[in-house]
């Protein structure tokens, strides 16, 4: 490789920034046999896990057979009782194939109070758990059996969420989405690898840690009953689908680089409508929906919205990007597409009443879970044949270190076929996923589905060494990607001539790197010998501490 610095400069457009057409949808037959399933996670494997509502959690293997024991039983523990009660979420750490730790949401027999505990995987059967492992988070108390919430789930930024609805009751009777001295209604982000005698540490950015009156814990508010949030794998946004009161169901969109505190309006509103407005704010106090639809007329469920994914897979490119949900009542499929930072969506298909959950597995693939009889299906696209065919570092600019080289990653799944392109012209031998990049120039990749025989390839790349055509960073906005990361992390946005001095911090509060002085606008710590696991990425400046959370594979 030459001796000098390398750029890797992009001239394509974000993946979001195009509007997409509507996909074709169609739910093949997967798995089938369970009893009440509400929920479809993967652990980092080949499995796929799924929470049955009354206590226990079953895996599915590749084929989708389902294992005759149980990952973990809970049965004696969670309430049998109630429509919207039981074992209701699931997550698995970060560092999981490491620490075998994994966290559950499930309302408790004997008083109908939220738990998060944490469980251990059992050390000798990666396919059992050790249930006298448990130790309790949190413990919220429920006035009423409905709107729980329930989901947990690790953000890119190592921290837990959890999904807690108002309590229940028509209408929040307490104002507890409101209300800020309450985790009712709310989302929360928690710690899980610190401690402070509760198994959880408060992150320090968390949006109200400064105020007195509102618990440490919150994320964002203004919930009536969060029902399945998810993040956006790629770009790390947060989608969170929340269940409406009588006439309108939403979808509301957090960034990726959201501080939180953010109001979603109930029940001073619901969705886009005025609902109950004694006590409230004017509107521009209120983050409203990204995405809503009224119920049909009639009596009974007419409208209860299921949250999903933005596909992230790597089979369907006429879903790639698309954020997919439906309605537990009606069966209606929906979609949501962002362009140019405004969203679009609408109806795409009636499949079956009982949609209670949409699941990833390890490649981003998608699955749905019908709690009525007891499937779990695969999200498939019949309209476009071709397979995703883009490189996943195309969306920033990244710098070589001389002596080094830049691994390039397309999306993958292993029924797939690669062959990267360099100049246009096919590199010999280089059908992996991956590329390490050592030499100027152009590259693609082309991928084959073969399956179908189609292919695709993606935008071009160009590897040049002309400094002035890197876009500098925002001045006050502190980039660091990859995340996670591998061989280095990189950090842009520093302001030059500060004195700046960056630490990585492990869990055990150890500095595992430090430099000073840094005065330029960009920095990269070389993580190839850092062990795997979660860091404090920790960032002083004239005063100031920024820290955001990393983790290291």
């Amino acid at each position: 490789m030459k001796a000098k610095h390398l750029l890797f400069l992009v001239f394509m457009t974000v993946p979001c920034a195009v509007l997409k057409a509507q996909p074709q949808l169609e739910l093949q037959p997967f798995s089938s046999g369970l009893e009440s399933p509400i929920g479809i996670m993967n652990a980092g494997d080949d499995r796929i896990f799924v929470i049955q509502q009354r206590g226990l959690i079953r895996i599915i293997d590749p084929e989708g057979n389902v294992s005759d024991t149980p990952f973990l039983d809970l049965s004696g523990t969670v309430s049998q009782t109630g429509f919207e009660t039981g074992l209701l979420g699931l997550a698995f750490h970060p560092d999981y194939s490491g620490n075998g730790y994994f966290f559950v949401n499930y309302t408790r027999e004997t008083d109908g109070a939220s738990v998060v505990s944490r469980f251990s995987a059992d050390a000798g059967n990666p396919d059992l758990s050790d249930p006298a492992s448990e130790l309790v988070l949190l413990t919220v108390d429920q006035p009423f059996e409905n709107h729980n919430g329930g989901q947990v789930l690790f953000g890119p930024d190592g921290y837990l969420y959890i999904a807690l609805g108002d309590g229940g009751g028509a209408g929040d009777p307490g104002d507890n989405g409101q209300d800020p001295t309450t985790l009712l209604g709310k989302m929360l982000r928690i710690d899980v690898d610190g401690g402070n005698g509760n198994g959880y540490a408060i992150p320090p950015d968390n949006p109200f840690v400064a105020d007195e009156t509102t618990p440490d814990e919150i994320w964002a508010l203004g919930l009536r009953n969060p029902w399945r949030n998810s993040f956006d794998r790629y770009t790390g946004d947060l989608w969170i689908a929340d269940v409406g009161q009588s006439d309108r169901e939403e979808v509301n969109f957090q960034p990726a680089d959201s501080p939180g505190g953010e109001n979603y309006g109930w029940r001073c509103f619901e969705g886009t409508m005025e609902f109950n407005p004694e006590g409230c704010e004017d509107p521009e106090n209120y983050v409203f929906p990204v995405f809503e639809y009224g119920h049909p007329a009639g009596t009974g469920c007419t409208g209860s919205i299921t949250g999903g994914y933005v596909y992230r897979g790597a089979i369907y490119g006429g879903m790639f990007g698309v954020y997919l949900a439906g309605d537990y009542c009606t069966g209606v499929l929906y979609y949501v597409n962002r362009s140019n930072g405004e969203f679009e969506g609408g109806e795409l298909t009636t499949f079956d009443r009982g949609i209670s959950s949409f699941g990833e597995d390890r490649y981003g693939e998608l699955y749905v879970a019908l709690i009525g009889s007891g499937e779990v299906l695969r999200v498939t696209e019949t309209e476009d044949c071709n397979p995703v065919a883009m490189i996943m570092e195309a969306d920033r600019p990244l710098e070589f270190v001389p002596g080094e080289s830049l691994t390039l990653e397309a999306f993958f799944h292993p029924s797939l076929g690669y062959q990267w392109n360099f100049n246009d012209e096919p590199l010999s031998g280089e059908t992996d996923h991956t590329l390490e990049v050592t030499e100027e120039g152009t590259y693609s990749v082309t991928v084959t589905n073969p399956e179908n025989e189609c292919d695709a390839t993606s935008e071009s790349v160009e590897v040049t060494s002309d400094p002035t055509s890197v876009i500098s960073p925002q001045e006050d906005n502190i980039t660091v990607f990859p995340n996670p990361a591998t061989d280095h992390l990189r950090i842009e946005g520093l302001e030059p001539g500060m004195n700046i001095t960056i630490e990585l911090i492990d869990t055990n509060g150890t500095v595992v790197y430090s430099e000073t002085n840094i005065n330029t606008g960009e920095f990269s710590i070389p993580t190839g010998p850092v062990p795997t696991g979660l860091y404090l990425l920790r960032i002083s400046f004239g005063g100031n501490i920024v820290v955001k959370r990393v983790m290291i594979k």
